[in-house]
């Protein structure tokens, strides 16, 4: 008898934040794995285009010095994979309030750079920069769909 081999008919959720990197991913420890070897300088531009901001806003949200952005950038080298976590963090941010307001990119901005009560003041893609922070920006994204004030 023929062995009979498992073809998935359904297309893998997205991982949150990768598609605005430009990372063809579809798992988290393909995400972990990038990180782990730093990605590419060009995230930076990607992600200040999506969110309409200067590289310098992007490097100063990731707490990249400029310097040493634009030494890894003019050597070919990948961000640490700190820096590289970091950004990603934002981009999984910016990703969840793109699908809140379903797509509608100044609506989604204005969102992500407006202080919150909830957030203690801070804007969301500024408290995006630890996994906790970023963790509660989904929440609050997350509780927002259920109609819950945040």
């Amino acid at each position: 008898m023929p062995e009979q081999r498992f073809v998935p008919k359904r297309t893998p959720k997205p991982v949150p934040g990768a598609h605005i990197l430009g990372l063809r991913i579809t798992n988290e420890f393909e995400v972990a794995k990038r990180i782990r070897r730093g990605l590419a300088p060009t995230i930076v531009g990607r992600l200040a285009s999506e969110l309409d901001l200067t590289d310098k806003q992007i490097l100063r949200l990731g707490d990249i010095p400029p310097s040493t952005f634009h030494a890894r950038k003019r050597s070919g080298k990948p961000l640490s994979p700190e820096q590289s976590s970091r950004l990603y963090r934002i981009a999984k941010a910016t990703e969840a309030a793109m699908a809140y307001f379903e797509e509608d990119k100044d609506a989604a901005k204005r969102w992500l750079t407006s202080p919150k009560v909830a957030l203690g003041g801070e804007t969301p893609l500024a408290f995006a920069f630890t996994p906790e922070g970023s963790d509660y920006v989904l929440e609050l994204l997350e509780r927002m769909e259920h109609g819950v004030v945040s």
